[in-house]
C-alpha cells in the first residue's frame, strides 16, 4: 500500500541535521492521521545507511499506529553519491505534478543537499542533477553501485514473482512451482522468504506468517538448497545451544564444532562467524590438537582435511586481523582530526559516517587509558567529543526518541513533567505506543529489565496526559497533504 507525500511547502519544519522531514499523514485503509518521517534527499556520502535502507525498502516505509497497514511512501527523491559521482533525482509519476511544480521541487532538494556539502567538496556533476522518470531506473543506477547488474536485478524480480505465486498457490501447485523452478531457488530466495516472514511477524498478520513458515519448511525438505541452509541452521542451533547451557563461550567450544563439521565450509564459515570472539590462539590450538589425534588414530583424511581447513581459517584470521587494524588506524586518525579541529562540533558532523563501532571503540578505550595515567586535560578532551556525538547521533533520530532519551535521563518525576510540558506537541498516542514497544523489547533482557521498569512508568505518565488532553488534533509539522 503506498501513501503520496506531496512537495514541502516553505513553511515545513525542516530537520536539515538528518535530512528528514516529519509529516502528517492519513492511513490509508483506516483513515487514521499519524506523523511519519521522511528522506527527501539521500547524501550517501554523509549517511551511508540510507543507501541500505533505500535498497532494503525500508527508508520512507509508514506503519499505521491505529490498524497496522504498511506500505511505502511515493515521495520526490534526491540521491547523491560522491564515490561514484551520481547527482541524480526522482519525482514519481502517480504524484501528477506539473512540470513548473516538478523544477521548483527539484531546485528546493537540490539546493538542501549542496547547503550540506562543502564549498572545497562541490564538483562540477552537481550543477546538474540527472532527471530519472522511472523509480525502476533510478534503483537500478544505484544497485549498479553495488555490482548488482541487470541480469541480476531481474532474476531478483522473478524469484520476487515466483515466491508470491507460491504463497497463493494451494499445495499441489506449490509442488509444481517448485519442481518447475527448482534453479531460481537460492540462498537470494530464502533470504526473501525470510524477510517476508519477518515483514508478516512485525505485522502482526498471522494468516500470512503460517503460509510462509509452512512455505520454508517444504522448500527445507524438498530443494537441495533449502536441505544445505536446513543443515546450517541446524549445526548453529546445536553451537549456540550449547554456549546459553554453558552460559560462556570458549575457544574450545568453538573448536569441538567447526571440528564436527569440518566437511563442510559453509557450515564452518557460519559457526566462525557467530564464535568469532573465540576465533583466536588458543582455538588454532585445539583445532591442532584434534588434527594429532586424528593421526594417532589413523584417521588420516580426516587429518588432511583438517590441516587444510587449519590452513584456510588461518589466512581468514590474517585477513580478520589486518581488516581490524585498518578500521583502528582509520577510527584514531578520525578521532585525531575532531581533536585537532577548530570547531569540534563541525568536524564530528562531517565525520558522522566515519563515527561507527570501531571509532567508539577506540574512543572508549583512550578514555580509560587517559583516566588511567591520570592524564586530566585529555580525559576532558575526549569526552568532549563523546557528549558531541551523542548530541549529533540525538539528531539523527525522531523527536519522539530524542524526548524518551531525555525523560530516562532525567532524574526526578518532577523533571519530567517539565520535559513534557516543554513538548507537549509530542505527546501523543503515538508516544505511548513507542515507550510500550521499547518497554518490551528490552524486558527480555536480564540486564536491562530495570529500564524495562522505567520505561513502563514513563508510559503511564505520558498515557494520563494523552488521556486527560482535548480531543483536539495533535500540533505537527504539516508538509501538505499525504492521501492513499
Amino acid at each position: 500500500m503506498t501513501a503520496r507525500v506531496m512537495p514541502r511547502s516553505p513553511a515545513l519544519a525542516l530537520l536539515k541535521e538528518s535530512q528528514y522531514m516529519q509529516t502528517q499523514i492519513t492511513c490509508p485503509r483506516c483513515q487514521t492521521p499519524f506523523t511519519a518521517n521522511i528522506h527527501q534527499v539521500i547524501d550517501v556520502g554523509r549517511n551511508p545507511q540510507l543507501k541500505y535502507e533505500l535498497l532494503n525498502g525500508t527508508l520512507n516505509v509508514f506503519v499505521c499506529p491505529n490498524c497496522g497497514t504498511s506500505g511505502q511512501m511515493a515521495t520526490p527523491l534526491l540521491y547523491h553519491d560522491p564515490e561514484h559521482e551520481i547527482f541524480m533525482v526522482h519525482v514519481p509519476m502517480e504524484m501528477n505534478l506539473p512540470h513548473e511544480e516538478q523544477q521548483k521541487v527539484i531546485g528546493q532538494m537540490v539546493q538542501e543537499a549542496m547547503s550540506e556539502i562543502p564549498s572545497e567538496e562541490r564538483r562540477g556533476y552537481m550543477l546538474q542533477p540527472e532527471e530519472v522518470i522511472r523509480y525502476q531506473t533510478f534503483m537500478e543506477k544505484i544497485l549498479e553501485t553495488e555490482g548488482v547488474t541487470p541480469e541480476m536485478i531481474e532474476r531478483q524480480r522473478e524469484q520476487g514473482r515466483l515466491l508470491q505465486q507460491m504463497i497463493d498457490a494451494d499445495k499441489e501447485a506449490a509442488g509444481n512451482l517448485i519442481e518447475e523452478n527448482v534453479e531460481k531457488i537460492d540462498e537470494t530466495f530464502f533470504a526473501m522468504l525470510r524477510s517476508n516472514i519477518e515483514a508478516a511477524q512485525q505485522q502482526n498478520n498471522n494468516d500470512l506468517l503460517i503460509k510462509l513458515i509452512n512455505l520454508q519448511a517444504r522448500l527445507y525438505t524438498e530443494t537441495e538448497v533449502g536441505q544445505r541452509l536446513e543443515k546450517q541452521q541446524a549445526a548453529l542451533r546445536a553451537f549456540q545451544k550449547e554456549v546459553q547451557k554453558e552460559e560462556a563461550l570458549t575457544p574450545q567450544m568453538l573448536a569441538d564444532h567447526v571440528v564436527r563439521h569440518y566437511e563442510n565450509d559453509s557450515i564452518v564459515d557460519a559457526l566462525i562467524s557467530m564464535g568469532q570472539s573465540a576465533f583466536n590462539y588458543e582455538f588454532f590450538t585445539h583445532l591442532t590438537e584434534n588434527i594429532e589425534k586424528a593421526a594417532r588414530e589413523g584417521q588420516k583424511e580426516k587429518a588432511k582435511g583438517l590441516t587444510r581447513l587449519r590452513q584456510r581459517l588461518l589466512e581468514l584470521q590474517r585477513e580478520l586481523q589486518e581488516q581490524s587494524q585498518r578500521m583502528l588506524q582509520d577510527a584514531m586518525d578520525t578521532l585525531e582530526s575532531i581533536l585537532q579541529a577548530e570547531d569540534q562540533k563541525a568536524a564530528v558532523k562531517e565525520n558522522a559516517s566515519r563515527i561507527d563501532d570501531a571509532f567508539m571503540y577506540v574512543l572508549s578505550a583512550m578514555v580509560a587509558q587517559a583516566e588511567q595515567e591520570g592524564q586530566t586535560e585529555q580525559v576532558q578532551a575526549l569526552k568532549r567529543v563523546q557528549e558531541l556525538i551523542m548530541e549529533e547521533a540525538e539528531q539523527q533520530v525522531p523527536p519522539q526518541i530524542r524526548i524518551i532519551n531525555r525523560l530516562l535521563r532525567a532524574e526526578s518525576e518532577d523533571e519530567r513533567q517539565r520535559i513534557l510540558d516543554q513538548n507537549a506537541e509530542l505527546v501523543t498516542p503515538e508516544l505511548v505506543q513507542m515507550l510500550d514497544a521499547l518497554a518490551n523489547e528490552v524486558a527480555g533482557d536480564g540486564e536491562t529489565a530495570e529500564m524495562a521498569g522505567e520505561i513502563r512508568k514513563l508510559k503511564a505518565m505520558v498515557e494520563t496526559r494523552v488521556s486527560t488532553a482535548s480531543p483536539a488534533s495533535p500540533s505537527t509539522p504539516s508538509g501538505g497533504i499525504i492521501t492513499p
